[in-house]
C-alpha cells in the first residue's frame, strides 16, 4: 500500500522471483504466506510458487491485524483468501499467519475460526513483548489451541533483546555476528529456527515513503529500508552453518504427539 499520489511501481513479482531462485540454486522449499488481493493480482506468480514445489498458506485477504477485524470481519477476510487461492487451482492451504503477527492473547478467537475453516497450523504469535503486537505469555513451543498447532516466532532468550532475530527487519539490522551467536545457541538445543521474510525485505531498489502499520514512526520507517543489499547474503551465510529450510507444513509432521497439548 503506498499513499495516494506517489508512482510507486510495484515489485512483488521480481522480489518472489529472486527468492525462487536463491531457494531452487540451494535445493530448498519454503512456505510462501499469500495476501489473498496479490493473488488475485498476480495469478501467474502464485501459481510458479506451487509449481516449483513450496507451500502456499494463508496471510488473510486484505492484510488488517484481527483487533480491527472482529470475529465476524475475520471469518470472512479467511474465507475469501481461500477462495483466491482455491480459485487459482491451489492445493487447499492448511497454514495461516497473521498480518503484523496481530494474533494475540486478546485474539486467540481466531483458532476455533481457523479450524472450522480447514486451517491445520498457524505462524502468528511472535511471544515477546513488541511496539506493535505480541503474546508475551505464549512460550517458545507449539502449541495446541482450539485444534490449530500454534507455531511461535522464535525469539532470542537474552533479558531485554526478546525479538526475533532470524526473520524480517531483525535479520537486516541485526549485526550478523549475533544472529550467528543466537542461531547456535537455538541449533545446540536442537530446535528450530521459525523466520520470515518480504518481498521488500530485498528490493534495495524500492521508492521511499511512509509505510503503513508504523504509526509514521520515522525512526522504525528508516529500518524499513535498512541493509536490503545484505539479506540474501545472509541467508546464504545461514545456510552455510549446517542447517536448511523446510516449508512449515514438513516441519509439523516432525513435531512429536506427545508435543501437540493444548494451550490454555
Amino acid at each position: 500500500m503506498v499513499p495516494n499520489g506517489m508512482a510507486y511501481k510495484e515489485a512483488v513479482p521480481e522480489m518472489t522471483m529472486q527468492y525462487l531462485e536463491f531457494l531452487k540454486a540451494h535445493n530448498s522449499k519454503a512456505t510462501f504466506f499469500v495476501v489473498g488481493k496479490v493473488a488475485l493480482l498476480y495469478p501467474e506468480l502464485i501459481m510458479e510458487i506451487q509449481s516449483q514445489g513450496h507451500e502456499i498458506a494463508c496471510h488473510s485477504h486484505s492484510h488488517v491485524p484481527l483487533e480491527k477485524l472482529g470475529k465476524d470481519g475475520f471469518k470472512k477476510d479467511l474465507e475469501e483468501n481461500l477462495d483466491a487461492l482455491v480459485k487459482l487451482g491451489i492445493n487447499q492451504p492448511i497454514g495461516y499467519r497473521a498480518p503484523t503477527f496481530s494474533l494475540t492473547h486478546r485474539t486467540q478467537w481466531a483458532y476455533s475460526i481457523l479450524k472450522s475453516c480447514g486451517i491445520q497450523y498457524s505462524s502468528s504469535v511472535l511471544p515477546a513483548h513488541n511496539p506493535l503486537y505480541g503474546w508475551p505469555g505464549f512460550g517458545h513451543e507449539p502449541r495446541m489451541i482450539s485444534g490449530v498447532m500454534e507455531i511461535p516466532m522464535t525469539v532470542s532468550e537474552l533479558p531485554l533483546f526478546r525479538v526475533p532475530y532470524a526473520g524480517g527487519i531483525y535479520l537486516r539490522v541485526i549485526p550478523f555476528f549475533i544472529t550467528r551467536l543466537l542461531l547456535r545457541h537455538n541449533f545446540n538445543k536442537h530446535k528450530p529456527a521459525v523466520s520470515y521474510l518480504h518481498p521488500y525485505d530485498i528490493d534495495y531498489a524500492q521508492e521511499r515513503f511512509m509505510h503503513p502499520g508504523i504509526n509514521g514512526n520515522s525512526f522504525y520507517n528508516w529500518l524499513m529500508y535498512l541493509n536490503r543489499k545484505k539479506v540474501l547474503g545472509k541467508l546464504e551465510r545461514i545456510l552455510d552453518m549446517g542447517c536448511s529450510i523446510l516449508p512449515y507444513s514438513q516441519y509439523i509432521e516432525s513435531i512429536s504427539t506427545e508435543n501437540r497439548i493444548e494451550y490454555s
